[in-house]
């Protein structure tokens, strides 16, 4: 049995946090999404925030073993829209409806756990009044059929991971023949081209603000390409900006942040971004300058950036959500995890579905998704 409690204020949940920490670190997948350092400060950036389309009331759910150990925390807001007055929708959510800036929302508890935490947190709410609905994800598979929800695949994810081997060449030596020629290749036609790369990891506080705002500056360019994959510009927001430059700052400060570069006679032209979680590290979201994207140089990036992860005990490298070449050709575990709906009993809820459908079938809730960071270029589309 599990005792269960929710917090609905910041200080409550900042006394958590070092529990909530202690627990993460437990995690084998430790996704900066899942961390009470990205909550936290996700919530003061976005959830605190109030509007006339909608407000977030903070639901946190904490779970606790019969010893009182924290054994999962649900990091969960209720969502009122529109924000003042009557609700049409109240909608129990994960922290983390923003523009694609959080990817992999969910639960945090050690991934054996997910199936029985799912359960309980189905039972707890099915019990609770004063939600329509709530929506789910990054949960185990089958716990739609177990909180009777309805299954939505826009609301699923898949978790990209590779495992480090003992060496670089060991873990290069394993990879597909295709894959490895497209490495080579990658570095051939640079230097073909007489063009030689700087490859360098920013840690310090003063190095991150700097990466930074070189990284916008690529990420822009990468997202208004016309003739590649399309890529939304994450961070054109003041708000997206103010979130990310605080949490790196954060990050920067406990010797956790990395921002891997290439540099090209002194100047950066492909960024990447990464958070190191004790020997695991997470790759987020990248930037080029288009200029060398018939190079493949992002391609170039992660080669160096896999060798660098080997050679500084990284046991794990995430590549972040989304299922795309960039990241299936290094073959890596795929974990999946069931997103959907559960709608709670009456009209209200079946209004507020109804609703809810709608207003994502026209696209007014689309930036919630959580988009993979694709790294295809123009080269390898050419078929480089």
């Amino acid at each position: 049995m599990l005792e269960i409690a929710t917090i609905e204020n910041l200080d409550a949940l900042q006394v958590l946090a070092p529990e909530w920490s202690a627990l993460f670190a437990r995690t084998s997948l430790r996704t900066p999404s899942k961390s009470p350092l990205w909550q936290l400060t996700w919530w003061r950036h976005f959830g605190a925030r109030r509007s006339l389309a909608c407000r977030h009331d903070m639901q946190v759910v904490t779970l606790r073993g019969a010893d009182g150990a924290l054994h999962a925390v649900a990091p969960m807001m209720l969502t009122r829209r529109p924000g003042y007055g009557p609700a049409l929708v109240r909608e129990l959510q994960f922290f983390g409806a923003d523009p694609y800036v959080t990817q992999l929302r969910g639960p945090v508890c050690v991934r054996d756990h997910l199936p029985d935490v799912g359960a309980a947190l189905a039972t707890f709410f099915r019990s609770r009044k004063g939600h329509d609905l709530v929506q789910w994800r990054g949960m185990a598979q089958g716990a739609c059929a177990t909180a009777q929800g309805e299954r939505q695949p826009a609301l699923e994810d898949i978790d990209s991971c590779l495992i480090m081997r003992e060496s670089w060449d060991a873990f290069h030596g394993a990879l597909p023949k295709k894959t490895r020629k497209h490495l080579r290749k990658s570095r051939n036609d640079l230097n073909a081209a007489g063009i030689a790369i700087d490859f360098r990891v920013a840690t310090t506080p003063e190095e991150i603000e700097q990466g930074l705002a070189a990284f916008y500056d690529l990420h822009s360019r990468r997202a208004a390409l016309t003739d590649v994959a399309r890529h939304p510009d994450v961070f054109a927001g003041e708000a997206e900006r103010a979130f990310l430059n605080d949490y790196c700052a954060q990050m920067a400060r406990a010797g956790d942040m990395r921002i891997f570069q290439i540099r090209v006679a002194g100047r950066i032209v492909a960024a990447r971004l990464g958070f190191a979680f004790g020997d695991q590290l997470y790759l987020y979201f990248s930037g080029y300058d288009p200029d060398y994207g018939p190079y493949s140089i992002m391609t170039t990036l992660m080669a160096e950036t896999l060798q660098w992860a080997h050679e500084n005990g990284v046991a794990l490298v995430n590549l972040s959500s989304g299922v795309d070449r960039s990241k299936t050709r290094f073959r890596p575990e795929m974990i999946a995890s069931e997103g959907f709906y559960s709608v709670s009993a009456g009209w209200r809820g079946r209004l507020a579905f109804a609703a809810m459908r709608k207003l994502r079938g026209a696209g007014a809730a689309a930036p919630e998704r959580d988009e993979g960071p694709e790294e295809a270029e123009a080269g390898e589309l050419a078929g480089a």
